[in-house]
């Protein structure tokens, strides 16, 4: 689960001081989550004010995605006392390719962050003991080729296709790539008219947190009991923000948090105490955008902090079951994440992608 900003910043110093007390030539056992949380602080003190709001989350994003891409390709190498040697360039591509469950626009964003991600990488990887990064000359016009095919292989995937038998045997990739292709004197630019329409209607494939779409709805609560629920929220709420770390929750996550309460009692009629995995997953798919309009602050890692809620709740005893909740919502973070990035995303114009892009 992704830690807050302010977290990450404190860790990251303590991580700091750590490596200054162990040996220069015995590395410490491998944390995914300390080596992670190190990297996501640093790139957010040395870039936050560089972009906009909208750019900065995606790049965050898509770092998330690129560490973990890192330690996946060499995990033998992060988990013993060896330093990895990172491909970058294999694993940014990688990392697009299976960035399947985006919408199209935020590939779009990416572009004006790909170059820095890599030099952050290379500079990061020059003074961090775990790893060393190898990478070529970057070359703009390769990178918004392989993101157009990336966006065709994405539109295909989307309709049903067989993506690896669509390539053995045609080129419609190949073909639809270039149909977003905007040639100029200058740069390989996307054509986003075309892009716009390509994907108009069309629906975005992420992986459902459950696929039992029955869930057993209680005797609808009275308004009384719906009132009691909103206040006793408050009260939750309000001390969840107060006990966790300054900055790092933030009204985007108390609305997000806030919608939980609300809406599984008006749908499901189950208030707090009763919540199980089923409901909290059923309500994330099914009704969580109904009663909650995110926002790009603090956008990245923000369903981690529907864990961090029900461990909360759990402690002050007002949640039973915690460990049978948070095993069967193992994915639930991940993908509110996804959902309220699309959804935003998907707000955004083809006036706004072009200034931002």
């Amino acid at each position: 689960m992704k830690q807050g900003k302010s977290a990450q910043i404190k860790k990251m110093r303590q991580v700091q001081r750590k490596q200054k007390l162990i040996s220069k030539h015995k590395l410490p056992e491998f944390s995914y989550n300390d080596f992670a949380g190190f990297l996501r602080a640093r790139f957010y003190l040395t870039h936050i004010d560089k972009y906009s709001q909208e750019t900065f989350e995606v790049a965050s994003f898509f770092l998330d995605d690129v560490i973990a891409m890192m330690v996946n390709h060499n995990f033998t190498q992060f988990t013993s006392n060896e330093r990895a040697t990172v491909k970058l360039n294999e694993v940014m591509q990688a990392t697009l390719v299976n960035s399947d469950d985006r919408d199209w626009r935020y590939f779009v964003l990416l572009i004006p962050v790909l170059y820095d991600m890599q030099q952050f990488l290379l500079k990061e990887g020059n003074v961090n003991a775990r790893f060393v990064v190898q990478t070529s000359n970057f070359d703009i016009n390769f990178w918004r080729m392989i993101v157009r095919t990336v966006l065709a292989i994405n539109f295909f995937k989307w309709q049903g296709k067989d993506v690896a038998e669509l390539m053995k045997n045609s080129n419609a990739i190949d073909e639809l790539q270039f149909k977003f292709l905007l040639e100029n004197e200058q740069d390989d630019d996307f054509n986003l008219s075309i892009i716009e329409e390509t994907f108009r209607g069309t629906k975005i494939k992420i992986k459902a947190l459950t696929e039992n779409t029955d869930v057993v709805q209680s005797v609808e609560l009275k308004p009384e009991i719906l009132d009691q629920e909103m206040l006793i929220s408050d009260t939750y709420l309000h001390q969840f923000k107060n006990a966790s770390v300054k900055g790092v929750v933030s009204d985007n996550v108390i609305n997000m948090l806030s919608a939980f309460h609300k809406g599984i009692a008006e749908t499901y009629h189950v208030t707090h105490d009763s919540w199980d995995a089923g409901t909290l997953n059923h309500f994330a798919m099914a009704h969580l955008l109904d009663y909650w309009e995110p926002s790009w602050d603090s956008l990245d890692g923000i369903g981690g902090e529907v864990k961090s809620y029900l461990t909360f709740l759990s402690q002050k005893g007002a949640l039973k079951g915690l460990g049978d909740i948070l095993k069967g919502t193992a994915n639930i973070d991940r993908y509110i994440d996804i959902v309220a990035l699309n959804h935003l995303l998907s707000q955004l114009d083809l006036e706004k992608i072009s200034k931002l892009a």
